[in-house]
């Protein structure tokens, strides 16, 4: 759990998501409540696999989730928040300068295979893509002592889509999340050594 701080900080970034999605709809939820029982709860599951030493890449961060949410609860990491619609990222780079995210860094650009965005040691997506396309558009900007930490669905999905990894280069591991509601899981991939 986040401290004051930072719960506060996470009050005030879900407010003003709020607020600009009534007049620019970047996600789909319409109550503070809604949006920190569904995206800030998950987002904040991620932390456990995070070490103060990380430099962070969220690709597709839309609405700020996991992105921003791991910039304001892991203040001493580097966050790389990627997201195509300007709409969304202004909104982001609005976030950033509103609540003094000095470790949190918006880029407006579609994520490409061979991109200029440097090397990282998590990468992480929620809602995204499947697994194969963001290790493809993704895999040059993994240390080699990094990992991704995706956000997924159900196991039977998650199979379903780890079956074109290729085994030989990537290890990964399928971890439950704490949800009551709704099945999902996390997808950590490493690079074998």
């Amino acid at each position: 759990m986040p401290n004051p701080e930072h719960k506060e900080k996470i009050y005030q970034f879900v407010n003003k998501a709020i607020q600009f999605n009534k007049h620019h709809n970047i996600f789909q939820r319409t109550s503070a409540e809604e949006v920190l029982k569904k995206d800030v709860e998950e987002s904040l599951q991620i932390n456990p696999h995070i070490s103060k030493h990380d430099t962070i890449l969220d690709i597709g961060s839309g609405g700020g989730f996991p992105g921003a949410v791991i910039a304001i609860s892991n203040p001493k990491t580097q966050t790389h928040l990627v997201e195509s619609n300007q709409k969304k990222a202004y909104f982001l780079k609005q976030i950033k300068h509103d609540l003094f995210l000095d470790n949190m860094i918006v880029h407006n650009q579609r994520i490409e295979t061979h991109n200029n965005l440097g090397e990282f040691s998590l990468i992480t997506a929620r809602a995204f893509a499947t697994i194969k396309k963001i290790l493809t558009l993704s895999e040059n900007n993994l240390l080699q002592s990094g990992k991704y930490v995706l956000f997924k669905g159900t196991k039977n999905k998650i199979k379903e889509e780890l079956t074109s990894l290729n085994t030989n280069k990537f290890k990964y591991e399928i971890i439950e999340q704490d949800n009551k509601e709704k099945e999902r899981h996390f997808v950590v991939i490493k690079k074998h050594e």
